[in-house]
């Protein structure tokens, strides 16, 4: 009995032995999950650069050279200001894409959807719908070479006024007589010579420096005192050519360097009259005024250049024809 306990309680234990000592088995280990693999984004297509806006200056072959300088020195501004490059081409060719500017020199843009559109002197009958105007009459050569000549009178002493100009410009000499008439009537000198006052010498056509040399010593043999050049003469004739004891008037643009030989510029004023029209689009046509820049104030006073304004503003008004 004894030893069948014995034995049980030996067969017991083994057991609870066996299975006290079973092993666990060991965690799962998680496996570190696969990466995806995503698409590569492939390079975009290249495009072309977009054309940078354009300012584009129409001009006519027959177009005031005055005129469209003003232009174009308008017009490069304004480019530079809207971020735009600037173009000058005839009037008739095709524009380039993205204009956002045209401004035209006796020719009228054509239709440019998203464009301003501006005209300097349109031709006659031509339609200018849809375009702003700068009509330039009231300030052609004949009106300035007017204004010159009531300045050159309102200047002088014994109305010894002359003006030099190409024989092209032979209205603009009729206008500069008529002007200084208007001031000072039949302009009868008081001492000799006793010449008919206002004096014009006119250049020929295609004149060189010596047929240029040989009008302008006309007018200094007639003593004249106050000399206006028309654009042809400031164009031929050189700085070192100017008489240097007579007072001096400019009848169109002046370059800065020649400046201190004269005491005064008549010219037109493009750049105000394209900047009005500029600010204010609604304005359908302005008139092209005329400037007078005094440059010697001591000859060109306060009073007289106020007589002088005056006749202007006449003039632009259309109250005198020259």
């Amino acid at each position: 009995m004894v030893l069948r306990r014995t034995a049980f309680f030996l067969v017991l234990t083994a057991w609870l032995l066996a299975a006290c000592g079973k092993a666990t088995p060991p965690p799962a280990t998680a496996q570190p999950p696969t990466a995806t693999a995503s698409p590569t984004a492939l390079p975009p297509t290249p495009t072309a650069t977009p054309a940078p806006p354009a300012a584009v200056l129409l001009f006519a072959p027959q177009a005031d050279p005055a005129l469209k300088a003003a232009a174009q020195a308008w017009l490069q501004a304004r480019a530079q200001k809207e971020g735009a490059r600037f173009m000058a081409q005839a009037g008739g060719k095709p524009l380039p894409p993205h204009t956002v500017v045209v401004l035209g020199v006796g020719v009228v843009p054509p239709e440019v959807p998203g464009a301003r559109r501006l005209v300097v002197a349109p031709p006659e009958n031509a339609t200018v719908k849809g375009v702003q105007v700068v009509h330039a009459a009231t300030a052609d050569l004949p009106h300035r070479a007017f204004l010159a000549g009531y300045l050159a009178a309102v200047l002088t002493y014994d109305w010894r006024v002359g003006l030099l100009a190409a024989e092209s410009e032979k209205a603009a000499a009729a206008a500069f007589e008529d002007g200084g008439r208007y001031f000072c009537g039949l302009c009868r000198p008081l001492h000799p010579p006793f010449l008919a006052y206002p004096q014009y010498a006119l250049a020929p056509s295609g004149a060189s420096a010596d047929g240029w040399a040989a009008a302008l010593q006309r007018l200094l043999r007639a003593k004249v005192q106050t000399l206006a050049l028309g654009p042809a003469a400031l164009a031929a004739i050189g700085a070192d050519a100017l008489p240097q004891d007579t007072t001096l008037l400019a009848v169109g643009e002046l370059p800065q360097s020649e400046q201190n030989l004269f005491v005064a510029v008549i010219r037109p004023d493009l750049a105000a009259a394209l900047d009005t029209l500029w600010q204010h689009p609604e304005t359908a046509a302005v008139p092209l005024p005329l400037a007078v820049d005094a440059l010697d104030t001591k000859i060109v006073t306060p009073g007289k250049l106020r007589l002088v304004e005056e006749m202007r503003e006449k003039l632009q008004a259309g109250l005198i024809q020259p």
